[in-house]
């Protein structure tokens, strides 16, 4: 899929005319299996929660890690991540991640993503992907239609 016309903060996707806030923004409900016997979200469920956002956010905006892999021979992998858990999430809550951009450079590009309930911020967590040959596993740098992605996900846009 490929962002077809961009105006102002509207952008025409092949599936409809999606604001950047709708598609930076993925909204989800905690179920049973995302927490601990205390019905807290585990620590390591907001890594899938925050893929998952990522993945769609980008995905809205006309790339795909397939596309990557089947037409690019890259894949993209997390090289390094920090989180900052300030509240818990609690089972049937329903929450936000914001999927943000906050660089790109060549293979890489560092990305935020922000979890909020009731527009509270609960969890901040920045990470930066890196787009390698599949071959042999070195630096690759983006196909260049995915500039138009890291524009549409720059920090501040909404």
């Amino acid at each position: 899929m490929e962002i077809a016309a961009q105006a102002g903060d509207e952008i025409l996707t092949k599936a409809r005319l999606m604001t950047k806030e709708e598609i930076q923004n993925y909204q989800f409900r905690i179920c049973y299996e995302d927490t601990d016997a205390g019905g807290v979200v585990y620590h390591a469920k907001y890594l899938g929660i925050a893929e998952r956002a990522r993945t769609e956010c980008i995905r809205q905006l006309g790339g795909t890690v397939a596309e990557l892999y089947k037409e690019y021979g890259q894949i993209l992998v997390v090289r390094q991540m920090e989180i900052q858990y300030r509240k818990p999430l609690f089972l049937d809550d329903i929450a936000n991640v914001k999927t943000s951009l906050i660089t790109a450079l060549g293979a890489s590009c560092w990305l935020s993503q922000v979890f909020s309930r009731d527009g509270e911020i609960v969890t901040e967590i920045k990470l930066q992907l890196v787009c390698l040959k599949k071959s042999d596993y070195t630096p690759s740098p983006f196909p260049s239609h995915w500039q138009k992605i890291f524009d549409a996900l720059t920090e501040g846009n909404s």
